[in-house]
Formats: structure tokens, C-alpha cells, sequence
């Protein structure tokens, strides 16, 4: 399972594999336990993270990163 998240230090947008317990954001090499961050979008599908992550990243820039539009 795929997941969106956003580094709750840089605020960067991010797809990852949500098998794994970490992840280093590429912008500022922090390094992102999956077990504290909340997860933006969750998904089966490969295909669909392209989308979501830039449904997200609007989101975090108009800061109401988990209400509905």
C-alpha cells in the first residue's frame, strides 16, 4: 500500500511505501518515522500517486491540508 505524506519539517509532499517504518525526505534529509506522520492519501494503486501528491501539495499550500474541498 502507497501512501501520501507531507515532512512535518519542510512541509515537502511525498509519495511512500507504507510497508516500510521510515523515510528521508529528498529535499531536506530529514528522516520521517511513518508511524508519527499522518498520511494524506492512501492508495493500492501505483498509478494514482501522481494526482494525489499534486492534490496534496495544493492542499499544504492553502494550509487546510485535511478538510474536504
Amino acid at each position: 500500500m502507497y501512501g501520501v505524506i507531507c515532512c512535518p519539517k519542510c512541509r515537502f509532499v511525498t509519495a511512500v511505501d507504507l510497508k516500510f517504518k521510515t523515510k528521508k525526505c529528498i529535499k531536506c534529509n530529514y528522516n520521517i518515522n511513518l508511524k508519527k506522520v499522518r498520511v494524506i492519501f492512501k492508495t493500492e494503486d501505483n498509478n494514482e500517486l501522481g494526482n494525489l501528491i499534486k492534490d496534496a501539495r495544493k492542499r499544504v499550500e492553502n494550509g487546510n491540508l485535511f478538510v474536504e474541498p
